[in-house]
């Protein structure tokens, strides 16, 4: 099933940039780039990419984490209350792992089944890095700016996703519920190599492509619906197929889209800031 969809995104791709960039199909590059006008993903005055802006790209990677890493050291009152509600909130959720898993144990017929692969190839690396990559590549041939600076953001926004998500796991090493081990079984740092239960990088990462697709639509309502949606679904994919508990999944979905918001509000600054430079001079 897994391998069915890489392949299918895989000649996806491929017809892409045929259609794009073969002239004797010129017609038909309407129909392909309208899912980008329906975001507000075309190019506009506020989504103009320079050559300088994206040779300085890597260097965001490095400030950006940077400031990531630091960001609690600079939280408000609002923010301290919102992060310390989250973490309350999904503290509680332990207690309730095991009673929420129990009817997901015999949630096992061939239509979960397949649910759940479905769910864990979407949320996969593959997938996921598949998104930002066909964004970048469409973005740049067919000269649209917005679909790739969504490209761009995205793709960072999943290596930092990615990078808080493999240290919290080493950090907590929670054992996976396929094990049966329970709910409360967590190995901390030093034992217990390969429980990574806590939290879902799958649903990490689907949030953090579904934030960023609502944020570079200007949060449409109904993007956010179908985004989110989905992203919801990788998650209870996850839980199907005995790989995470409710709480690591929730987990998973706040810190995806937290550190998506993060990268878009910190590239958001950057575009600005070289507008208005441009501007000066």
């Amino acid at each position: 099933m897994q391998g069915q969809i890489l392949v299918g995104i895989q000649v996806c791709l491929y017809i892409s940039w045929v259609v794009i960039t073969t002239n004797l199909i010129a017609p038909l590059r309407k129909w392909l780039l309208w899912p980008m006008a329906l975001l507000g993903w075309q190019q506009t005055a506020h989504a103009q990419v320079s050559k300088s802006d994206t040779a300085n790209y890597l260097q965001s990677y490095w400030y950006n984490g940077i400031g990531l890493l630091k960001r609690p050291l600079h939280f408000n009152a609002e923010q301290w209350i919102t992060a310390s509600g989250s973490l309350v909130f999904v503290g509680s959720m332990i207690a309730l792992d095991e009673p929420i898993n129990i009817p997901l144990q015999t949630w096992n017929s061939p239509g979960a089944v397949q649910f759940g692969k479905a769910g864990d190839a979407a949320g996969g690396l593959p997938v996921q890095l598949g998104i930002s990559g066909s964004a970048i590549l469409l973005g740049s041939v067919a000269k649209q700016p917005g679909l790739l600076q969504f490209g761009l953001d995205n793709l960072q926004a999943q290596a930092m996703t990615g990078g808080v998500t493999l240290l919290v796991k080493n950090l907590f090493h929670r054992a996976r519920p396929e094990t049966g081990n329970g709910a409360f079984r967590w190995y901390g740092p030093i034992n217990g190599w390969g429980n990574e239960s806590f939290y879902s990088g799958h649903t990490a990462m689907a949030f953090s492509t579904a934030n960023m697709i609502f944020l570079h639509s200007k949060k449409k309502w109904w993007v956010g619906v179908l985004s989110f949606g989905a992203a919801t679904a990788v998650g209870i994919s996850r839980m199907q197929q005995q790989k995470h508990w409710s709480s690591d999944v929730v987990m998973g979905a706040i810190m995806g889209t937290a550190i998506s918001s993060w990268v878009y509000k910190q590239q958001e600054k950057r575009r600005t800031t070289r507008k208005q430079l441009k501007l000066a001079y």
